[in-house]
């Protein structure tokens, strides 16, 4: 509480605001205390900071899939995106906030302001991690070695974790929060900290417009990529998708790790037993990654019989359509262009229509 003829500090801009928290936390933290709003939209802006700079390429995909692909499968890759960053500074932000709530002490405890100050802990974890990111991806400079993220990572969580201490110490003070005047402007401090986002934007922009065609996921009309691909069914050799031309094939991305994928299977084994004698033919493309050997994949696929072709990708064919999430699926028509593309998976009837129309 604000003493009687006391004042709220006054809110500084965003900038000066993340300066603060980096070179006058305890300072920075006792204003937002008194403040009692701030700390969560802040981490807010943060995430969309994250997703344009460091994103761009994907939010792009996204963007293009709507009119390349579907509605759906452009929803379902701007969520995945979306998801991916707002599910980190959820973590950070809630994980931060019910500590500082359970150790505020009795009569102290205010989960809403708890939630403030537990935002605000997301600061440190995303200033740390920024120079990391610069290395994290395409259109950006690379990827970072693994013995460097996971220093990164703890030096994260311990910067959390002394933010949490200092939230809990701003509570447990004697009377709350002392009202105190926040130290001059530290704008520089905060522009130095949106320098990084800002140089990962200018890379993925010229990074994006370089690549422009490789963005554009594979859509309807558009030629399907040819592929050779081995078996990894108990057949030997190889399908390539060429050989196939003058059919319409139905494309599946799966992997053994992915439930949705799974729970397909049984409508795609129906509708193979269906279409196949009507000149459709199905071919699985196992997109487990490097995580699963090709021998778990084989022993997977013994216990499990899938009755038509199924291959395992090289980790090339998955970028040549497009594909961020599984289920993936594409109906090649008799000409060899893509008919259809779902993303996320489908229901059968949609899948029965789509055939019969590429059957025409």
């Amino acid at each position: 509480m604000v003493a009687e003829g006391e004042q709220d500090p006054a809110e500084p801009a965003f900038h000066a605001r993340l300066g603060l928290l980096l070179l006058a936390p305890s300072r920075a933290l006792a204003a937002l205390a008194l403040r009692k709003s701030g700390g969560a939209r802040d981490a807010l802006y943060l995430v969309i900071v994250t997703m344009i700079a460091f994103r761009l390429p994907d939010l792009l995909r996204a963007v293009l899939s709507f009119s390349r692909i579907s509605v759906s499968g452009g929803l379902s890759r701007l969520l995945g995106v979306i998801g991916s960053e707002l599910g980190t500074a959820a973590f950070v932000a809630l994980g931060s906030a019910l500590v500082i709530t359970l150790l505020a002490g009795r009569g102290r405890r205010d989960p809403a302001l708890g939630l403030e100050l537990g935002s605000a802990c997301y600061v440190p974890y995303f200033i740390a991690w920024s120079p990391v990111r610069l290395f994290d991806g395409e259109g950006l400079l690379g990827y970072p070695p693994q013995l460097l993220a996971r220093v990164v990572g703890v030096v994260a969580w311990v910067w959390v974790a002394l933010f949490v201490g200092l939230c809990v110490r701003t509570l447990r003070r004697p009377g709350g929060p002392a009202p105190s005047r926040v130290p001059g402007p530290k704008g520089l401090a905060g522009i130095a900290v949106l320098t990084v986002p800002a140089l990962a934007l200018v890379l993925g922009i010229v990074w994006s417009a370089r690549h422009y065609q490789s963005l554009r996921p594979p859509g309807r009309l558009d030629l399907a990529p040819d592929f050779t691909l081995a078996r990894v069914d108990g057949q030997a050799g190889s399908v390539k998708l060429s050989d196939l031309r003058g059919r319409v094939v139905v494309v599946d991305f799966w992997a053994t790790w992915c439930p949705p994928c799974l729970a397909m299977l049984p409508m795609l084994h129906d509708l193979h037993q269906q279409w196949h004698p009507r000149g459709v033919e199905f071919l699985g493309v196992d997109s487990d990654g490097p995580m699963v050997t090709r021998a778990e994949v084989a022993d997977f696929l013994a216990r499990h019989p899938i009755p038509y072709p199924v291959v395992i990708d090289d980790q090339q064919v998955q970028g040549l359509y497009g594909v961020y999430s599984i289920p993936h699926l594409v109906i090649v028509g008799r000409d060899g262009k893509i008919a259809r593309v779902f993303v996320g998976g489908a229901s059968r009837e949609d899948l029965d229509a789509a055939l019969a129309a590429a059957s025409q």
